[in-house]
């Protein structure tokens, strides 16, 4: 099966381009190589582009700067997705990156022995070097995540078929994951757990929630109440 690879990008307090760098370089070792880059870009400066024209010429790779709802982090993540044309979808954030050179390949492998439709594995954290790892988390299923309750982890751990593509709700940001991972196990059945780790999460304070945490309480009230609303209807 063919891999897209969504990835939406963003200036990251000045390191997009490094981020995407580190996040390239990684899918160029996949031993899996039947896949294309879709990459849709937030930015407002060409630190993003700059880095993509010099991964052009090793593989396929399909830019488009995306000036609508700009800041609007789900809504870029679904033009990003939109843009794929490949079997199946792997959602990966430019701050991310494969900790594995077989990632794609172990969940290419998993999807032809299976007639589930999406994808969760394992993955680690860094910090902002990329260097240094700890942390190894294997997702599981939960009855809380519509409270926030993660123990799934980023979008960077998702795979699905492009035949069954969801949506992340672009009315939320802290529990953008949480709700996408619900939404997807009420249409589609549970994912596949692949306990093995084959991303990296970069953690630091260029992140999107790190700034959200600071208002953590107030996103979780709202963001429950409105994920609350939007499954009793």
């Amino acid at each position: 099966m063919r891999f897209s690879i969504a990835i939406p990008t963003w200036e990251s307090y000045g390191r997009g381009g490094e981020f995407l760098e580190d996040l390239l370089r990684t899918i160029e070792i996949q031993t899996l190589k039947d896949f294309e880059v879709c990459i849709s870009d937030h930015s407002e400066n060409n630190d993003v582009l700059d880095v993509v024209k010099t991964f052009e010429d090793k593989f396929s790779i399909i830019y488009s700067r995306n000036s609508e709802k700009r800041g609007n982090g789900p809504a870029n993540t679904n033009k990003a997705i939109d843009m794929c044309s490949g079997d199946i979808i792997k959602v990966m954030f430019q701050d991310d990156f494969f900790y594995d050179d077989e990632s794609l390949e172990k969940i290419n492998n998993e999807f032809n022995t299976t007639d589930k439709t999406w994808l969760v594995n394992g993955c680690n954290h860094t910090q902002n070097d990329g260097h240094s790892f700890y942390w190894e988390m294997y997702p599981k299923w939960n009855d809380r995540l519509l409270e926030g309750v993660n123990t799934i982890s980023s979008p960077s751990v998702v795979s699905f078929k492009r035949e069954v593509v969801n949506r992340f709700d672009e009315n939320l940001v802290y529990f953008m994951d949480c709700e996408f991972y619900y939404n997807m196990n009420n249409k589609y059945g549970p994912p596949i757990f692949l306990n093995d780790v084959l991303i990296s999460n970069r953690v630091g304070d260029h992140q999107i929630s790190t700034h959200v945490i600071k208002n953590k309480q107030e996103y979780i009230s709202r963001e429950t109440e409105y994920c609350i609303g939007k499954y009793k209807k």
